[in-house]
């Protein structure tokens, strides 16, 4: 594991997003792939796959980052949402770890670009060196969490223009389909997806004719992964594990909504994962469907869930707001704590927090976080201020740009266009 080598138990927190040993070691390799295909333009993530933008520059090729989060404030509300957490805290853990500091120094070399601070500097913001001069940011104004000034002003003078285009809607995607790293596990074959698929979109469109409500759950890809940091069997410095959280939502809805027969009450349909014990020790009720994966904006877009039981990840919450879905968010780690607090602040629904300090026997602490999805799905889906917020979060979304202006952008910079402006 590449955060053994920072030396520092405490660097699984940060390693993934604001170290640079990994950064180093795949410039080399990513340079020479790039190379290979001759590419107009280059698209990356900028919290991910920061090395492409090097490379970009590097290469000389145009380049647009994909931020699939609320926008450059993310880490703001990030840490806001984490007591004791501050950027400066953060800058300095990881400007005084000796392998950074070796690793920062080999790219500013590769690269030729001694000026890279690479979250090293106290006046400037986390993962500002990731951003090239188009970032394209899948959410709007009015739903992006808030830049400080001080990193307002830091993009305006590096000429760093961030152009919300809202959700990027494409029929046919998946969520929880898989996030399985171990080489011994495999996906279901593609023929036993589609199938899967069929079936839960014609249980979809057969309650719509029938105007039964849906309820949709999907806890994401990565906390129904194998990631050792985030995922089914880890902890995140809770007192739960991915599996827990997952099993105490999906045995609290279905106690809640369940039913006997299989035409009556709700629909519920359950995105599990790939994890084979996915449904250890629960009953499911005869009105639930549940799949290994979910073609999650076809079942949002004819199914028009009731509620959607979701942890809270960016692209999940933007799509279900683009139907105007009330949610329920039960936020696994990172950014969807602060996705939950802005959810529950704006009115679109309520968050249940994943509990972090067992004050009791894990029986009663799993007991009383079941009780409160319960309790928030329940008032979700009876209130009704809350699909109204919904409703009108949807209609402004209607005149975000979405596939077809983020397209443009791509083009015109690919072009050879100047598009950088202000934030």
């Amino acid at each position: 594991m590449l955060q053994q080598e920072y030396n520092d138990p405490g660097a699984k927190q940060w390693a993934l997003n604001f170290g640079s040993i990994s950064t180093e070691r795949l410039l080399p390799m990513y340079k020479d792939w790039v190379l290979s295909r001759k590419p107009q333009l280059l698209v990356y993530c900028p919290v991910l796959c920061q090395f492409g933008h090097f490379v970009a520059q590097q290469l000389k090729i145009p380049d647009v980052s994909l931020l699939t989060t609320a926008g450059p404030g993310f880490f703001d509300a990030a840490m806001a949402a984490h007591p004791g957490a501050t950027a400066a805290g953060l800058i300095s853990t990881v400007a005084a770890n000796a392998p950074n500091q070796k690793a920062v120094q080999r790219i500013r070399e590769q690269l030729e670009m001694p000026e890279l601070s690479l979250n090293t500097k106290l006046d400037e913001p986390l993962i500002g060196d990731y951003y090239t001069n188009v970032n394209l940011v899948t959410t709007t104004e009015e739903l992006a969490d808030v830049l400080n000034p001080a990193d307002t002003a830091f993009y305006r003078t590096q000429n760093k223009s961030f152009i919300f285009v809202g959700p990027l809607l494409e029929s046919g995607t998946k969520r929880a389909g898989g996030m399985l790293t171990a080489p011994q596990q495999e996906h279901p074959q593609d023929k036993q997806q589609d199938s899967e698929h069929a079936t839960v979109m014609q249980a979809v469109r057969t309650a719509a004719t029938a105007g039964r409500d849906l309820l949709y759950i999907s806890m994401g890809t990565v906390i129904t992964g194998d990631s050792p940091e985030h995922g089914w069997h880890a902890t995140d410095e809770t007192c739960i594990t991915g599996k827990q959280l997952c099993q105490a939502v999906y045995r609290g809805m279905f106690e809640r909504f369940g039913s006997a027969e299989v035409g009556e009450g709700a629909l519920i349909i359950v995105s599990l994962g790939p994890q084979p014990d996915a449904l250890e020790g629960l009953v499911v009720p005869r009105n639930a469907l549940c799949a290994t994966s979910v073609p999650q904006v076809d079942l949002l877009q004819e199914g028009r869930p009731k509620v959607f039981l979701t942890n809270g990840g960016q692209n999940s919450l933007m799509e279900s707001m683009s139907v105007g879905t009330p949610v329920v968010v039960c936020p696994g780690f990172g950014d969807q704590s602060a996705n939950a607090m802005k959810v529950q602040s704006q009115g679109w629904g309520l968050k249940v927090d994943r509990p972090r300090e067992q004050d009791d026997s894990i029986e009663l602490v799993l007991n009383r976080y079941r009780e409160a999805v319960i309790s928030a799905a329940h008032t979700v889906v009876q209130d009704e201020k809350f699909a109204a917020r919904a409703s009108a979060i949807e209609k402004s979304l209607k005149h975000a740009p979405g596939v077809d202006g983020a397209t443009r952008v791509l083009l015109q910079v690919a072009a050879g266009a100047n598009l950088s402006a202000a934030c």
